[in-house]
């Protein structure tokens, strides 16, 4: 590989706080929320020009993670909760009446004003349109990161950090170690990501049954680009409130989130197929014929790529199993949930393809090679928990892991990814950097009596 060199530039310092989240989705705003409630100097930063992530840039829904599958009640409280209810007071989420707390739907762009809200509600500094592209490291500790708008290049310096990139970009910049993809080959999960159509009538259910056998035949002859049929249920219609409306989750590309490459290439790839699904429901499915294309995210959707190793691993075993930790930060309650990683698809499996013959195989054809677990969720009803030692990374003293980067294996990554469960998880992150700025004390010297006391009082379910 050739180089060019840039020459050694001084570097503005614009900003100096106590807490410093990067990246502002569902596992970044309710950290910096948590953080600044507790009393932290908090600024956050995001690449694009509004917060949440992929409930609203990637347009994912509904919100899973606040119930176990069929359960009426949440197992989630503090920020999560008050989320909902603050898109329920405006009509962007359904009232208690008719909300289902496995799978919440929600308008994603309403929940852009309630995160704005409730970061300046909270005096939290937000820096929109802002990308953090390194890190200046002293003593195993950060100083600042260097971010990169139409400023110019900057820095900011923190006493605290708390990765919520989704990435584990700053982690990865710190030189912490960290694990990528499955076992056998190191591929992640494929990308994928909803789109919204709108104008779509209703069908009754024996024609909703015949037309799905219709475009199940159409998946497995390749004349489709979708890894299962869909129609007006609530997994695909979880981002929107409209019943003349579907935002269906049914494309895939295989690649790696962490590549510009493969980014491009899947971007290209899923809004063309998106667009073929379109047309192949409007000629031939009976409630899309005059349906149109609404929108497409600002950005693909990417279910795994950096696991930060931590000082405990997150397992599917773990999640299988419901296990609980002493240390316990959150919740978490959805299931093994992989796609493909060769981006295959049969409308026999909505997650994994028949075709795979990967040696040793995925864990999605072995369901953990034995028989002790009959489905890939926790024990019904029932939830594992989260413990603090996964959102510490090695090597690094005052940063903090929040969101789908957590240190967790391939299964247990799996379950943790989403939005509700990170929305947890940053809560968690943000009392910690919190109480680590007013202790003055590392993440692993942090008392976690006293974060479980303080998350307990902000009324997190423990």
């Amino acid at each position: 590989m050739d180089f060019v060199y840039e020459p050694s530039k001084r570097i503005p310092i614009i900003a100096e706080t106590d807490v410093v989240v990067i990246g502002g989705g569902p596992g970044g705003f309710p950290a910096a929320v948590a953080a600044a409630r507790n009393n932290a100097h908090v600024l956050i930063i995001e690449r694009y020009g509004f917060l949440g992530g992929l409930a609203t840039a990637g347009l994912m829904g509904p919100i899973f993670g606040f119930a176990p599958i069929g359960c009426e009640h949440p197992i989630l409280g503090g920020i999560p909760i008050e989320v909902i209810r603050r898109l329920q007071e405006i009509g962007a989420a359904p009232d208690d009446e008719y909300i289902n707390w496995d799978a919440i739907r929600f308008d994603p762009e309403l929940l852009k004003h309630v995160i704005d809200r409730l970061l300046q509600e909270a005096k939290v500094q937000i820096l929109l349109h802002s990308l953090a592209g390194g890190v200046t490291i002293n003593d195993d500790r950060i100083e600042a990161v260097v971010i990169e708008s139409k400023s110019g290049r900057a820095a900011i310096k923190g006493k605290v950090f708390v990765d919520a990139t989704g990435d584990g970009d700053i982690a990865y910049r710190s030189g912490c170690p960290y694990t990528k993809g499955r076992p056998a080959d190191k591929l992640t999960q494929s990308m994928g990501t909803k789109f919204r159509i709108g104008g779509v009538q209703p069908m009754t259910d024996r024609e909703e049954e015949y037309y799905a056998e219709l475009v199940k035949k159409a998946i497995d002859e390749k004349r489709i680009p979708a890894y299962h049929a869909f129609y007006k249920e609530v997994s695909e219609n979880g981002v929107t409130l409209r019943n003349n409306e579907v935002t269906p989750t049914v494309t895939r590309c295989p690649g790696d989130g962490t590549n510009v490459f493969d980014l491009t290439r899947a971007e290209l790839k899923i809004r063309e197929d998106s667009l073929k699904i379109l047309h192949f429901y409007r000629k031939n499915v009976k409630g899309y014929s005059s349906c149109y294309l609404i929108d497409t995210p600002t950005q693909v959707g990417v279910r795994e790529t950096r696991q930060i190793t931590g000082d405990y691993v997150l397992t599917g075993y773990d999640v299988l199993e419901g296990r609980k930790f002493s240390d316990k930060i959150a919740h978490g309650c959805w299931f093994i949930d992989i796609h493909c990683p060769l981006g295959r698809y049969n409308s026999k499996s909505n997650l994994c393809s028949k075709e795979c013959k990967i040696k040793p195989p995925c864990i999605m054809q072995t369901k953990y090679s034995d028989q002790l677990y009959p489905t890939l969720n926790p024990p019904k009803g029932s939830y594992y928990d989260i413990p603090y030692r996964c959102i510490v990374p090695k090597k690094i003293n005052n940063l903090l892991i929040s969101g789908r980067p957590i240190s967790a294996d391939h299964g247990g990554m799996a379950s943790t990814r989403v939005i509700g469960t990170c929305m947890a998880i940053g809560q968690a992150a943000g009392v910690a950097a919190a109480l680590m700025v007013k202790q003055k004390v590392t993440s692993r010297k942090l008392d976690y009596l006293l974060l479980r006391e303080t998350l307990l009082k902000d009324g997190v379910l423990l």
